[in-house]
């Protein structure tokens, strides 16, 4: 029967074990997560706004860009999903990109405050142990034992997933919704206590708003909860048809806050300017972030314990160390899957387990890899990235979904464990001492420390100083006309893209040419420069100001004098600067050897006015040549 795969194992009808989440009971578990996500990013405090998790780079900035544009956009009258500010004067589409708008929302007044890197810093803690919450809180519901519960949770706020995710991708990392979201899923379809109108609105607007977090993520989760209905029709046919009708009511009611709210910029991302295309060049390169067969069993450099030479091994299994987050032990394996044989009378064990094993297997990507080699087996994520809303997905990032499902099976298999020892114990006619008595808690302790100690992670995170001159932090920098364009050395592309915190702590004053954005790829431009397109904005004709800045960041080396510029270099940067109207040239001599840069623009302009590190010319494009 259906009704048995529900996850309660038996209702609760003592008023006792009603949830209470601002009880002390619940208090504990929530504050221990809270500390746990501090010292995560230790000694880098939650609000610090001169220093973040891995570099002040890459990533990172544009993440702290996208929390900042959000609420700019919104209190100017801006469309919030298209910008100008970056890659002018073509512009980048916000809704093909990762901008977390609901998060920019929920931290605006700190952004406004304190600036975008202390809403990046706070938001990556929160994302820790408001994840790790939402599962225990779930967890609640159908374990009645809370230390099981905190296990569920902590294994699913600080998975190996996680772990991998928070040194890079806030919005792979903020998931407190997806136990929510199987909890009303568990409402609508076995439950079946309230409306499907009640159960598929509190499902539509949970679905909304991780759309507004991470619509990559809410396009995973969709498709494997489809897979399992799909299982679920398989095997208990009789069953579905009977609640057939209450399901799909409460799916249409789900769609109604989709569509109105998250409507509109789902239709521009696709269809909208600039939006991203699903090009070959993008889903090759995405493609290759996939997981390894052996991903689960070796360890990488996000686990304390293990070999440096497992470790390289496993930190070679998956392109980007960022993603890297597959691991889960061979003692928790083998513990699932005993859980998951001796399940008999708990069916959801199974399930779980299942679903599990489904999102690895999507995790792996198009075709099979195992130990680095290509095994040439195709894999069911071939199919997926046919269809046009999963194109460009990230196959490893399946993986957090099976951290969603393998905490429940835990629980669940140990609230089980649990109970049997206390039963088998109690029955007895004869006293029992206390070593017997204290023989459940003692098992639960074992099997949760063999399981989880091979996934305890590699902690605190590197923390590096974002690059902020002064400059950007006073009132000098109101002499940059408000709404003007600035070029900014290094110019902000994908690893040295701090102009981007610039024009953010800023609050947008400016516009930027270049930015670490997705664009559409370009698929033509000047003979012998690099094509611009996905992380690297449009090539900008004439292409002298992208080379000589590259070439300028690469370092003139010691003991050689700069080349001196060309009248005719002269001439087309003057009409670059014409054509795309820039009116401030700003330089960070800082990380590089800018000389090149430095003497260039003092031979056209003359003398730079000088804060600290900071080059500024202005009013470039009505300056006369020397």
């Amino acid at each position: 029967m259906i009704k048995n795969v529900d996850f309660i194992s038996r209702v609760r009808k003592s008023p006792k074990y009603l949830l209470k989440p601002f009880g002390y009971r619940f208090l504990w578990p929530i504050l221990l997560y809270f500390l746990l996500s501090a010292l995560a990013y230790w000694p880098v405090q939650p609000l610090s706004s001169s220093h973040v998790v891995t570099c002040g780079c890459f990533d990172i900035v544009e993440q702290s860009w996208f929390l900042a544009w959000t609420p700019h956009a919104i209190f100017n009258g801006i469309n919030p999903f298209f910008t100008h500010a970056l890659n002018y004067p073509y512009g980048a589409n916000l809704a093909s990109n990762t901008t977390m708008p609901l998060l920019g929302i929920l931290v605006s007044p700190i952004t406004w405050l304190l600036g975008p890197v202390s809403s990046f810093n706070l938001l990556m803690r929160l994302a820790f142990a408001l994840s790790a919450t939402s599962m225990f809180l779930v967890l609640c519901r159908y374990v009645r034992y809370r230390p099981i519960a905190f296990i569920g949770g902590l294994l699913y706020g600080f998975s190996p997933f996680m772990i991998g995710q928070g040194s890079l991708h806030l919005n792979l990392t903020f998931v407190p919704l997806f136990p929510l979201m199987l909890l009303a899923l568990d409402n609508l379809i076995l439950k079946r206590k309230h409306s499907p109108r009640r159960d598929g609105l509190t499902l539509g607007l949970l679905a909304t708003a991780q759309y507004f977090t991470s619509s990559e993520l809410l396009a995973d989760f969709v498709l494997l909860c489809a897979i399992a209905a799909v299982i679920l029709m398989i095997f208990h046919p009789r069953e579905t048809k009977e609640r057939f009708t209450h399901v799909i009511s409460g799916l249409l009611w789900s769609l109604v806050p989709l569509i109105i709210i998250a409507g509109y910029p789902i239709v521009f991302s696709l269809r909208g300017p600039e939006h991203v295309a699903a090009v070959r060049e993008i889903q090759i390169g995405n493609q290759q972030i996939r997981a390894n067969l052996l991903s689960p069993i070796v360890p990488t450099s996000h686990q304390l314990l293990g070999s440096s030479y497992f470790k390289s091994i496993g930190n070679s299994l998956i392109q980007s160390p960022g993603e890297n987050g597959a691991y889960i032990g061979i003692p928790f394996l083998v513990i699932s899957l005993l859980l998951v044989i001796f399940s008999k009378k708990q069916p959801a064990v199974r399930y779980l387990g299942l679903m599990a094993l489904v999102a690895f297997v999507f995790s792996l990507g198009p075709s099979l890899y195992i130990d680095n080699h290509h095994s040439g087996i195709w894999m069911p994520f071939s199919l997926v990235a046919k269809l046009k809303l999963f194109s460009i997905e990230v196959p490893s990032r399946y993986f957090l979904f099976t951290f969603l499902c393998l905490p429940i099976l835990l629980c669940l298999g140990l609230a089980n464990i649990y109970e049997k020892l206390t039963f088998i114990i109690t029955a007895r006619k004869k006293d029992t001492g206390l070593f017997e008595k204290s023989t459940p808690v003692i098992a639960i302790i074992a099997i949760t420390v063999i399981a989880l100690l091979p996934m305890l992670p590699s902690l605190p995170y590197y923390s590096a100083p974002v690059v902020i001159p002064k400059y950007f932090l006073t009132n000098s920098v109101d002499k940059i006309p408000n709404g003007s364009t600035v070029l900014a050395y290094p110019y902000p592309i994908i690893k040295q893209n701090y102009a981007m915190l610039w024009q953010a702590q800023s609050r947008f004053r400016f516009n930027l040419l270049g930015g670490y954005v997705l664009t559409p790829l370009q698929t033509t431009g000047p003979p012998g420069v690099e094509l611009g397109g996905l992380n690297i904005p449009w090539t900008l004709n004439p292409a002298l100001i992208e080379v000589m800045f590259e070439e300028g960041f690469a370092g003139v080396p010691a003991g050689v004098a700069p080349p001196p510029p060309l009248p005719w270099a002269f001439d087309q940067v003057e009409g670059f600067f014409h054509t795309y109207n820039v009116s401030t040239l700003v330089e960070l001599q800082e990380g590089a050897d800018s000389r090149l840069i430095t003497n260039f623009f003092t031979d056209m302009f003359g003398k730079p006015a000088k804060y600290g590190k900071l080059n500024v010319w202005y009013n470039v494009e009505t300056r006369k040549i020397f």
